[in-house]
């Protein structure tokens, strides 16, 4: 693949995942808070939001890591009901909410800054 067509896959790639993050996430979110249905969760089974992330993190990557153990030379030959690159989609956003709930742990470690 040449560099520019994989950058416009990547382009392609990262507006699917910014558009799955705004249609998705509200359905996840309770008064405007994205980390709300991880953090309702948590509660709920005595853990962290970090590890109910990681729970639904984990069961997009077996996912993708499945399709390329049934089919190592071509992942997508035996497609599921939802197809790899949604799969790929699914993680990459989960990564991003990973980064948000660490950011937004940085900040409030982080005392209020003096004007």
């Amino acid at each position: 693949m040449q560099r520019r067509q994989f950058e416009d896959l990547s382009d392609e790639l990262y507006e699917m995942v910014i558009d799955t993050l705004l249609k998705k996430g509200v359905e996840y979110q309770k008064d405007g808070n994205v980390f709300s249905n991880f953090e309702e969760n948590a509660k709920d089974l005595g853990l962290t939001k970090y590890q109910i992330w990681n729970i639904y993190f984990n069961k997009h990557i077996k996912s993708i890591s499945n399709a390329i153990k049934s089919n190592p030379e071509n992942p997508t030959a035996k497609e599921m009901p939802e197809k790899l690159q949604g799969r790929i989609v699914d993680a990459i956003a989960y990564l991003l909410l990973l980064n948000g709930m660490i950011n937004e742990k940085e900040e409030s470690k982080t005392p209020p800054q003096k004007i």
